[in-house]
């Protein structure tokens, strides 16, 4: 029997069809870039490399782990992110018998960006450089990220002498001043990783869950959704090649990997970064891109 008009209708439940494509920054190098999608989750994760020869989990490896972890424990109806990213840390760390501090280089890392979708609104959150984007109706906008590292980086002399440099055109990527300045900025920034005035990134450390950056948006609202690695997200905010409208228009037309397709040639045209100064000629790209589906 149907319904009296007077009676309030329950919304209609929501659901999202996932398109993704990822691949490495060079074909000599390991994917650390991971993609997880869970029931009404994706989790998209940017390993960090680990350039210590003597380390026992590499950075690919630690975000296939969490990955995993955060995918199924995010699906719990009405969990708190942040808790469900501490916790999952905690139990990565355990499972992979890490040490209890975070250090760059040596422990593996990962950024995090979480997007879920239940009881009418979708949420993200973000540990790191990999951003959220949700584009709405309106056209409106809005992105999730956390700046914090790059905020931090930013002054440092090491990197403003390495961007100089590039800008300029006294140096290149990969030449022996570049990579001094590398390793010098990455001694600096590794006092300041997982502690207060400092950056969080995820690695052995769960406290690093509960700083991450959560928003939330009406589902109804909603056209776009795009989760990246800071590899795919240069197509916008480093190359400028694209909006993010555009990217989400050149998705649903040619498919995220066409995506990718253009942060490939702007890396190729560009070997030693001086159009577009950066710590390393190319990096992994992973996208993911989400559309409601009814």
């Amino acid at each position: 029997m149907p319904a009296p008009d007077n009676l309030e209708r329950a919304p209609m439940p929501i659901s999202f069809t996932t398109m993704t494509a990822t691949r490495p920054g060079s074909p000599n190098s390991a994917l650390e870039d991971r993609i997880h999608v869970g029931k009404d989750v994706v989790v998209v994760l940017d390993g960090v490399t680990t350039v210590a020869e003597d380390a026992a989990v590499l950075g690919g490896t630690y975000a296939e782990r969490l990955g995993k972890e955060i995918a199924v424990m995010a699906a719990a109806p009405g969990c708190d992110l942040r808790a469900v990213l501490a916790e999952a840390i905690a139990r990565t760390a355990r499972a992979l018998n890490l040490g209890p501090r975070t250090v760059p280089g040596r422990s593996p890392q990962t950024t995090v960006a979480v997007g879920r979708w239940q009881e009418g609104r979708f949420e993200a959150a973000v540990i790191g450089d990999s951003p959220v984007v949700v584009i709405r109706s309106d056209g409106a906008v809005s992105v999730l990220t956390d700046d914090r590292v790059a905020a931090l980086a930013a002054r440092l002399p090491e990197r403003q002498e390495q961007h100089g440099r590039l800008v300029t055109g006294a140096g290149r990527i990969g030449d022996d001043r570049h990579r001094e300045l590398t390793r010098a900025i990455m001694r600096q920034m590794g006092g300041l990783v997982n502690r207060s005035g400092g950056y969080w990134i995820a690695g052995a450390d769960p406290r690093a869950g509960r700083e991450a950056f959560v928003r939330s948006w009406p589902l109804e609202e909603v056209t776009d959704i795009l989760i990246a690695t800071d590899g795919a997200s240069a197509v916008v905010d480093k190359y400028g090649l694209l909006t993010w409208q555009e990217v989400a228009t050149h998705s649903r037309v040619h498919g995220p990997d066409a995506v990718l397709d253009l942060v490939c040639a702007a890396d190729d045209s560009d070997p030693h970064g001086h159009r577009w100064p950066r710590s390393k000629p190319s990096d992994d790209k992973t996208l993911a891109h989400l559309r409601p589906s009814s």
